[in-house]
Order: structure tokens, then sequence, then C-alpha cells
């Protein structure tokens, strides 16, 4: 497992997407915190920082292109049966990429944390002030760890669609679809929940985690504690992740 686990990480470092997606990340970073020293009024900075600089979203669908193509790419290439004969299994294989996949993302949000601070520190550091707030930073890396979370949970249904194909823009298609629908399936389904408490525990609603940690009063609408939604989001990423290694075990090479 672990041979395969530096396999996987030696392909990575390999693929120029790699570096161009904390390239993208860290201008993107730079460009915002910019504005926000420019004009504080159109674009607050405090505001900024709490979002990390808009990086969010972006990182989210370098995090999903990166692990469909990991996933598919065996097969889209036909190097699974090569891989097969060197006496590992194919679950092997698929929690060595999950693995890999967590290892980068985490490199990732942790560098964003890192940009962030530095970019704060020198443009912004005469804006507002963090660390005399202690409530304040602390929120700020709550609600990372959350949309950290929230990207797992996207991801590892995306996982799961990749196993079924050949090729990774079908697996991206689905999650950055879902992604965009998120936002307009969330008002009727809050609605729903009004009505029909149970309904607070459906996955949809468990991306809302992130969101709730940035703004507590979140809890009347989605009926669901901090504590209630990281159980919930675990739960749901390790069932889609446990369907995903059901399909790729089976799956025919």
């Amino acid at each position: 497992m672990i041979t395969l686990y530096r396999q996987e990480l030696r392909k990575l470092l390999k693929k120029q997407s790699t570096w161009w997606c904390p390239g993208i990340l860290i201008a993107l970073a730079v460009a915002f915190a910019s504005l926000a020293r420019v004009n504080a009024k159109l674009f607050p900075a405090k505001a900024l920082f709490n979002d990390n600089f808009e990086t969010g979203q972006f990182l989210v669908f370098f995090i999903m292109g990166t692990a469909a193509a990991m996933v598919t790419m065996e097969y889209q290439y036909g190097t699974i049966k090569t891989v097969l004969t060197q006496s590992y299994t194919r679950g092997q294989v698929l929690v060595s990429k999950w693995l890999t996949m967590l290892t980068y993302s985490l490199i990732l949000y942790v560098g964003t944390l890192g940009l962030t601070l530095l970019l704060k520190v020198s443009l912004l550091n005469d804006k507002f002030m963090i660390f005399a707030h202690p409530s304040f930073w602390k929120q700020w890396l709550a609600a990372t760890a959350g949309d950290f979370m929230n990207t797992w949970l996207l991801l590892s249904l995306v996982l799961l669609v990749a196993t079924g194909f050949k090729r990774s823009g079908t697996a991206v298609a689905v999650g950055i679809v879902g992604y965009f629908l998120l936002s307009l399936v969330n008002v009727p389904m809050i609605a729903l929940i009004k009505k029909y408490a149970w309904l607070k525990w459906n996955p949809i609603n468990m991306f809302n985690y992130a969101s709730q940690l940035r703004v507590a009063s979140l809890s009347h609408v989605t009926k669901l504690s901090n504590m209630q939604f990281f159980w919930g989001n675990l739960v749901y990423i390790g069932l889609f992740l446990a369907l995903g290694w059901l399909l790729f075990r089976r799956r025919e090479v």
C-alpha cells in the first residue's frame, strides 16, 4: 500500500496541472488582497480574509478535476492491468488514490491558510486585527475546516461517479453542476426541513456546514448543531467512498 501511495504521489507531481493550481490560487488571492488594499469599501478586507480571498471555489474545482482524473486514468490508458499484475488488488489501488488526494487537498488548504495570513500581514495589516480577537481567527480556522469537510463530501461523490467512467470529464461535470445546483436546491430544501424535521439529515443540508460555522444563527434554519454536521458529513463521505470502492472492485478490467 505504501508503495502504491508513493507511486500515486509521483504521478501527481509529474502532472503540470498539479503546479498550475497553486499558481492560479496565489494569483487570485493576491489580486483580491490588492483590491482590498486599494478600495476597502468595495472589497472589504475582513470579509475577503474570512473567505481566504475568494480562493475556495477554484480550490474545489481543482481538487475535483485532479481526483476524477486520478481514478479514471488507469482505465483510460489501460494501465490498470499492469498495476494488478504487481499483486495489488483494485481496492488497494483505489485507497492509495484516496490517500494521495487527501494529502494533496490538505496541502492546498493549509497552503491557502498560510497564503491568506501572509497577504494579511504584508498588504492589509493596518486594515483590521485578528490576533487581538481570538474568536475571529478561531472562527476563520473552523470555517476553513468546514470548507475542507464539505469539499470532501462533494469529492467523495465525484470519486463515486468516476469509478463508472473511463474519462474524468463526466465525473467533473457532475461535481461542478452539483456544486452550482446546491444554492438553487438549498432554499426549497430548507422549507421542506421546516415541515419535515427528519429531512435535516439529507446530504444536501450537510453542505451548509461551513456556512453555519461562519454564521451561527443558521442552526435555526438547518436544524442541526455543528457537531451533528461534523458527524453527518463524515458518515456521508464514508458512505460514498464505500460505494465507490465496491464499484471499482467489481469493474471489468
